[in-house]
């Protein structure tokens, strides 16, 4: 019997599996809570919840997880630096915030030349590199580095930079050329710095995994799902996290459509932070052409092409201009936290025994301390909160005043991005332990809470109870009209939706609601399934479904989709080699390992196959392939076409060679 072990680690739960490939089945799930102050309470409770007798014949450990996802939803992460060999200030001001990109004052620009062409007519001031590096790297948890024209140059400046900062320092250091090869160096420097972003997100999940597998005597291999549906080795993984950037949402629709026979669908994974959605044509997802985008992060990182918004059972419900908000960052529900720090009870009593009180602030939400702050790097009121919270979870208004402040100048935005404080408050799982949809904690602290902001509103705990789930399923039915556009409407491919398309699809909805208005009445239907994953989405899903005209399909295991999407896939990896006719005669072919030049566009393109074959072979035995490794290469060419008479003649502008290399993850004996 060959068993493989799954794990997601997600902002809410962990989930866990047993799965027998022999028999292609799942043969124990587990589901327990996330614990973001200490991943190894969560992952444990989950993997001592299944059945420890089969862990003897454990041959794979198969990891997912949204916690890079939601780093990006939530803009949180580690302290990361970029620097820029070759970038223009005005350019990066300009443009530089589409991608993600700070402004150009907080990246470090060494001067330096270098062409199109791979020249390098001025080389970097290395002496001057190296005495201005320290000061740069101060407080660093992450290092990404990027040059103007690295992939027409072997990135050697690059690479020269990156041995450098590590004679200097054990920061973690990684070169745009390691992670993307298009020619974009805004798109490359976004994903290259958000890579340096997620170092600590990722090292702490596999570093959680490792410590909970080596307690119980698991000495299998640990891989861990690509944002494209394949596997990766844990090593690779740690060098490389911005490829988990989506991989708990691949995860989630490889899973989701192998748990049902629809060959045409549109999946949707609703988790505690994040919904996911996807769309899978004719038993295969469908790829992101131009790279993953997600938040405000444009990158080249391969991906399925999925849409992920900050929707979940965990989203804060918070009121705005006397009008229901659901915020896109997660907020622990008062109903699961009350569970660990009674206190939260006798606090938010002592609140509602106040009695009515309209107010623009949440005077119901707790602060907690989500992990260990590192306190050299905080200020004085920073570090009297941490302090504080020490002791358990303080209401806002006590938060306050252990920072010396009130509640209109309390503000911890810094400690709130980097995860160091956690905030507790109303919730969509605290309003389904109201109406009586999920039972797992006492409902009774998420009936004071709601209580609360139904005042602030001025509505019924009831009527607040059903525009939170109106809202979720409005945010549904809006996300899922545009994935649907998205792949089939080349004008909306880049993902982007400006204010005429929002106003058309709202229009949309109401018509669908019957609320719609005037002569003209917009709607749109699909025929595509809507697959529903994630424990809550059944409660929504279908009432979506009836409003697009399809149905919806809740698979059996839906609850474990993600993990069953984890365990089931293989390594792959791709390469690419450019071929360029140079001026004059001949050809260049900037390859994986060198730049040649040829005479005959024969010979050049037998070296570029014959690169990218080597290289995508190399690249797929690193990310952790072991045994046969299938190849396939492909080429695709630009010419521009010019007629004389009854003659047409096509001028060779380039070819673009690719191979991509599959193989199976390696199992222990």
């Amino acid at each position: 019997m060959k068993i493989a072990i799954g794990v997601d680690t997600g902002g809410t739960y962990t989930d866990a599996v047993l799965y027998d490939f022999d028999e292609k089945k799942i043969l124990a799930g587990a589901k327990a809570l996330t614990t973001k102050e200490d991943l190894c309470i969560g992952i444990a409770n989950a993997l001592d919840a299944l059945p420890q007798e089969l862990f003897a014949r454990v041959r794979m450990v198969s990891l997912s997880t949204t916690l890079a996802t939601n780093a990006c939803v939530e803009n949180k992460g580690g302290n990361a630096k970029l620097i820029f060999f070759g970038g223009d200030k005005v350019i990066l001001d300009r443009y530089g915030a589409q991608y993600g990109l700070p402004p150009s004052s907080e990246i470090w620009i060494p001067p330096c030349k270098t062409g199109l062409d791979g020249s390098i007519p001025q080389p970097p001031d290395w002496k001057k590199f190296e005495k201005e590096a320290p000061a740069f790297l101060k407080n660093a948890e992450g290092v990404g580095v990027i040059e103007l024209y690295a992939m027409r140059n072997n990135a050697v400046i690059e690479k020269g930079a990156k041995e450098r900062l590590q004679n200097l320092s054990d920061v973690p250091v990684t070169c745009g050329c390691e992670l993307f090869n298009e020619l974009n160096s805004l798109q490359r420097g976004a994903g290259t710095l958000l890579n340096a972003q997620l170092y600590p997100v990722i090292r702490d999940f596999i570093r959680a995994v490792e410590k909970v597998m080596k307690a119980r005597g698991l000495a299998a291999p640990v891989v861990i799902m690509r944002s494209d549906g394949s596997l990766m080795s844990e090593q690779f993984a740690r060098l490389h996290p911005v490829e988990t950037l989506l991989c708990g949402p691949a995860a989630s629709v490889m899973g989701g459509f192998g748990l049902t026979d629809e060959k045409n669908a549109v999946i949707v994974d609703m988790g505690g932070t994040t919904t996911d959605i996807a769309v899978v044509v004719d038993g295969i997802p469908v790829r992101a052409g131009d790279g993953v985008s997600i938040g405000k992060w444009r990158t080249y990182v391969n991906g399925l092409m999925i849409r992920t918004f900050g929707l979940g059972g965990d989203s804060a419900v918070r009121y705005r201009d006397r009008k229901l908000v659901l915020e896109e960052f997660r907020a622990i529900p008062l109903c699961v936290a009350a569970a660990r720090w009674p206190q939260i009870r006798t606090r938010l009593q002592q609140l509602v025994d106040e009695g009515k009180i309209v107010h623009s602030h949440f005077r119901h939400e707790f602060y907690a301390l989500a992990k260990e702050p590192d306190l050299a790097r905080l200020n004085e009121e920073e570090r009297a909160l941490c302090r504080a919270l020490k002791d358990g979870p303080l209401i806002l208004e006590d938060a306050a005043a252990a920072m010396g402040k009130d509640l209109y100048t309390f503000r911890i935005p810094r400690l709130l991005k980097e995860g160091t404080v956690q905030v507790i408050g109303l919730t969509p799982t605290d309003v389904m332990h109201v109406r009586g949809d999920f039972e797992r904690f006492d409902g009774s602290v998420s009936r004071m809470a709601a209580d609360i902001v139904a005042g602030n509103l001025e509505i019924a705990t009831e009527q607040l109870c059903e525009r939170v789930y109106a809202e979720i399923r409005h945010k549904m039915y809006v996300n899922i009209v545009k994935i649907i556009l998205q792949y089939q409407d080349g004008f909306y491919k880049n993902g982007k939706f400006g204010e005429e398309s929002d106003h058309w699809i709202e229009e949309c909805y109401r018509t669908a609601l019957g609320q719609g208005r005037g002569v003209a009445q917009a709607g749109l239907k699909t025929n595509f399934k809507l697959v529903g994953i994630g424990a809550p989405v059944g409660l929504f899903l279908p009432e979506v479904a009836r409003l697009l005209g399809t149905t919806a399909v809740i698979p059996e295991h839906a609850e474990v989709a993600n993990v069953v999407g984890a365990v089931t896939g293989n390594v792959y990896a791709a390469c690419t080699a450019e071929i360029r006719q140079k001026t004059g005669e001949g050809f260049i072919v900037y390859g994986n390992a060198e730049t040649r030049e040829f005479e005959t566009l024969e010979d050049a393109e037998a070296f570029a196959a014959a690169d990218a074959e080597s290289a995508a072979r190399a690249e797929a035995k690193m990310r952790g392939a072991a045994g046969e490794i299938s190849v396939v290469t492909r080429s695709k060419y630009s010419t521009s076409a010019t007629q004389y008479d009854d003659d047409e003649e096509k001028l060779f502008l380039g070819a673009v060679v690719t191979a991509e290399a599959i193989g199976s993850v390696g199992f222990t004996k």
